[in-house]
């Protein structure tokens, strides 16, 4: 288990609860080419468990990995990272590259074969964004999750021997502190 920040908190016994301040995250760096698409769907579907949001939450993020191959460095040689993020009701996806001449963007026109990628992520996902630059961009989306359909708290599954990070983070007791009032 990797702990962020220094903390080492892990409470064993809530392995099966969902406290508040605590969230699931797993990672994976795929290789910048569209075979690793393939991959990204399997690690997702192996990840997750069998419902309509998981199905939500793996177009999203094969529309965005697709993006990040062929519309960024990534898909010359590099790589992508994908993330995944469980808080209560909602399930965050990262999908960072390595950057490109300009940002995503939406397609103007219906009927062509490029820009509709994220017309799908904008109405699959509750929010959407996206931060960095020409040296390097995340685009993340928020999908509503049931809490029902709650990830399972295993360790990812690895494909082609590359292990995924699984972590489970706590927030600051400040920042818990904050929220509450």
């Amino acid at each position: 288990m990797v702990h962020v920040r220094g903390s080492a908190h892990h409470d064993a016994s809530g392995a099966g609860t969902s406290r508040p301040d605590t969230f699931d995250r797993w990672q994976r760096i795929f290789r910048g080419q569209e075979s690793e698409l393939r991959h990204l769907r399997r690690w997702l579907t192996g990840l997750l468990p069998d419902c309509p949001e998981r199905d939500d939450l793996i177009s999203v993020a094969v529309e965005l990995g697709t993006n990040a191959v062929q519309h960024t460095a990534s898909g010359d040689g590099g790589w992508f990272t994908v993330e995944v993020t469980h808080r209560a009701a909602v399930v965050r996806l990262d999908v960072t590259d390595e950057g490109g001449p300009c940002g995503p963007q939406v397609g103007g026109d219906p009927l062509s074969d490029c820009g509709r990628g994220l017309v799908i992520v904008r109405a699959l996902a509750e929010s959407c964004g996206v931060r960095g630059d020409r040296s390097g961009r995340t685009v993340w989306a928020e999908i509503a999750w049931a809490p029902a359909a709650a990830p399972e708290r295993a360790t990812a599954p690895a494909l082609n021997g590359h292990p995924a990070l699984r972590t489970r983070l706590t927030r600051p007791a400040a920042f818990r502190e904050a929220s509450a009032s």
